[in-house]
């Protein structure tokens, strides 16, 4: 299969064939529709963040399924789905019993430790995956599983309660999510930019002011 990879630190990515992966234990085998880009790769591609190189990069894949292990049972082939940034975690330390999971020493990275969706194919752990309704387009699942389980994580922890107002700052990549999610919570939603050229869309997207 072709996959871009970032063969060194600080260096190109460069389309490459490599072999395609077979699906091993609680695996499915994708056949990539999207990959989103997102900042992460550069730091990643900069040396920025661990990890081995080579390395294929993606964390924001959606496709199809071709193919899953034997002991799969709770996905099939030809279901739609999509992996966020966390393939595995251990389960049993401190962190991931607290729910924090991404600070698990044994954290398996998606475009990490474990090969992410810049490729025609990839393997994602079967209770990583996310199915992705028929109605929702690839192009438009990818960036919900970066940047849209992103601004999600904020507004949740935020906690906000009813009748509050939420203020989104900036209306970017992960701004313009934050401000539809805020409002199809129920919130007074206030968008704050210095784009003034953003104001009709930022209306759009559902801001109240």
């Amino acid at each position: 299969m072709q996959a871009a990879v970032v063969t060194a630190v600080n260096s190109s990515w460069q389309v490459k064939e490599v072999p395609q992966p077979q699906p091993g234990p609680n695996q499915v085998l994708v056949k990539m529709h999207a990959s989103g880009i997102c900042y992460t790769d550069v730091h990643q591609t900069l040396g920025h963040l661990p990890g081995p190189f080579p390395r294929i990069l993606g964390h924001e894949p959606v496709g199809e399924i071709v193919a899953v292990a034997p002991d799969v049972t709770t996905r099939k082939v030809g279901d739609r789905v999509g992996t966020a940034w966390i393939q595995s975690t251990c389960g049993r330390c401190e962190w991931c019993q607290r729910g924090r999971r991404m600070f698990c020493p044994y954290l398996k990275g998606t475009g990490i430790e474990a090969q992410g969706g810049h490729a025609e194919y990839m393997l994602m752990n079967a209770d990583a995956t996310y199915l992705i309704p028929g109605k929702v387009s690839y192009e438009q699942a990818a960036p919900i599983f970066c940047a849209g389980y992103t601004v999600y994580s904020g507004l949740r922890r935020a906690d906000p309660q009813p009748h509050e107002r939420v203020a989104v700052l900036g209306i970017g990549g992960l701004g313009h999510l934050a401000v539809q999610y805020a409002k199809a919570a129920g919130f007074e939603t206030i968008a704050v930019s210095h784009s003034p050229d953003k104001d009709k869309m930022i209306r759009d997207l559902g801001a109240d002011e």
